[in-house]
């Protein structure tokens, strides 16, 4: 389709209201294979985190809401959970018969995992 306004949207990226920068950091890293690209300030206040093309903004509280949901789509949402629970993470529900499941990471923000 063409004649959109602003033409065409390259990149959705969501921005999540943290308490603990490092805390929400490590938490993507550690438990979803995040990267972290950048930070800014001094301390840092905000983050971009990135895994395979999609990347979150992480705002110590600034933009964004607490409780935010996203939903992501992954190829292997089994071994996903299974390094969620080895790893301690706060899970909300067991994997349902289509393999999704929900995750709380450390400022109440709903991750909603999809096999795909």
């Amino acid at each position: 389709m063409t004649g959109l306004p602003g033409g065409t949207l390259n990149h959705l990226n969501p921005i999540l209201n943290v308490n603990d920068l490092e805390t929400s950091i490590a938490f993507y890293r550690e438990n979803l294979g995040f990267e972290l690209l950048h930070t800014f300030g001094d301390p840092p206040s905000f983050a971009i985190i990135r895994r395979d093309t999609h990347e979150i903004y992480l705002c110590h509280q600034g933009q964004g809401q607490p409780g935010t949901w996203l939903g992501l789509f992954v190829t292997d949402s089994t071994a996903l959970h299974a390094h969620l629970v080895a790893n301690g993470a706060k899970l909300l529900d067991p994997p349902d018969n289509t393999g999704e499941y929900r995750l709380e990471d450390p400022d109440g923000h709903i991750l909603r995992i999809f096999p795909s």
